[in-house]
């Protein structure tokens, strides 16, 4: 018969008794046959394959199964956030009026015969030679046009116009601000105010110096009386220079407010000056 001549047959029919062979040599002996092995090694990696791929698709499915709860705990996780930013503004709030008060009851300590009202800043008006600031108290709260503003770090400028319940004050910077002034080292009397020139780095300007003046760099400048009440500071100068027709010099002053953080100030409404 042909079958019998076939090569494939007669390899097939070895490749069972050799199987066979095997199988009966393990069950007597008891150890693991090499087929057992072989099928081992190539099953194993098919089944962990397996396991995993299984795994994967239960975590998918598990993860669209939770999925409205994980919304659910996100908005609820955002709703704290929102809650705790807000508690944190409050919190920020609170600590910057203490230190405006704590600042209002120093300068009512040392300046017993000032009248002051507390103003928060609303906005900055204008910037450089026009540099002005809108505060939140007009004349409800007894604000007067000219009225002095200032910190406890000195003199910030003047009310320059007054609505019900909000006024614009003209900083030191600003060029329709001048005051009569002293140098606090010499106590010479001096000019100071806005310049164009200076405005826009900051800075104001002690006109109508002499050329020899004994003004230095770091000096004091205090206000002089009149329109604003004695020994404010005003600033400290940065630069002594003559004036670029020679005749006279002037000094450039920093004024001793930042007037770029300013958040609260006071208005002085009244003040008295001993004899």
């Amino acid at each position: 018969m042909k079958l019998f001549q076939s090569k494939l047959f007669w390899f097939a029919a070895i490749l069972v008794l050799v199987c066979l062979i095997m199988t009966l040599f393990s069950a007597a002996t008891g150890r693991p046959s090499v087929l057992r092995s072989v099928t081992g090694a190539i099953v194993t990696p098919l089944q962990k394959g397996v396991s995993s791929a299984t795994d994967w698709l239960s975590d998918l499915f598990g993860y669209f199964y939770r999925y409205d709860d994980l919304q659910l705990e996100n908005q609820q996780l955002r709703q704290k956030i929102q809650e705790y930013e807000k508690l944190e503004i409050e919190y920020n709030a609170a600590i910057k009026e203490n230190d405006a008060l704590r600042e209002a009851a120093g300068v009512k300590a040392k300046r017993a015969e000032f009248s002051l009202e507390l103003c928060s800043v609303v906005s900055v008006t204008g910037k450089g030679f026009e540099s002005a600031i809108t505060l939140d108290r007009g004349s409800i709260s007894g604000i007067e046009s000219g009225d002095c503003v200032i910190t406890g770090d000195g003199l910030v400028g003047f009310v320059d116009t007054v609505g019900l319940n909000h006024c614009v004050v003209k900083t030191v910077i600003h060029v329709d601000f001048s005051s009569s002034a002293s140098v606090s080292r010499t106590r010479e009397v001096v000019v100071t105010g806005g310049s164009f020139e200076l405005a826009s780095d900051g800075l104001l300007k002690v006109s109508y110096l002499e050329n020899d003046a004994d003004v230095r760099p770091g000096d004091v400048i205090l206000t002089n009386g009149g329109a604003y009440p004695p020994d404010l500071i005003i600033g400290r100068v940065e630069e002594f220079r003559q004036e670029s027709h020679g005749i006279s010099s002037y000094a450039s002053v920093r004024p001793a407010v930042d007037l770029d953080q300013l958040s609260t100030v006071l208005v002085v409404k009244e003040f008295q000056v001993d004899n």
